[in-house]
């Protein structure tokens, strides 16, 4: 019985991850260290000003720092805490459906978990 559980969780798990944008190339230097004295949102805050991403991106960004989330690109991984996650999350709950599907798909488990419904 285990054996035929572990596809159906599996499945959705791979497919979210699946279509999660690629990191930013170009300028944006790879590092696997967190950058030291900042913290994750504040990257991705210089980032989308600087134009290395967009805004969907920097909304995907942002929930997986909140969240802890491994898919956090490491050039976005700050060494400082994040206090408080909750305006983050809140804010792309608000701006769900103006997202591209592929982000919206990302982020559903997190902001609608359980078969919400956004």
């Amino acid at each position: 019985m285990r054996t035929t559980l572990l596809p159906l969780v599996l499945v959705p798990f791979l497919a979210c991850a699946a279509r999660v944008p690629a990191p930013p190339r170009g300028d944006a230097a790879v590092s696997a260290a967190p950058v030291a004295d900042r913290n994750s949102l504040e990257l991705i805050a210089d980032a989308l000003q600087k134009g290395e991403i967009d805004e969907d991106t920097a909304t995907l960004y942002r929930v997986f720092a909140v969240v802890g989330d491994e898919q956090l690109p490491p050039q976005f991984r700050g060494a400082l805490p994040i206090r408080d996650g909750t305006t983050i999350l809140r804010s792309a709950r608000d701006r769900y459906r103006t997202l591209r599907p592929e982000t919206r798909a990302a982020l559903r488990p997190y902001l609608y978990p359980k078969g919400e419904q956004p």
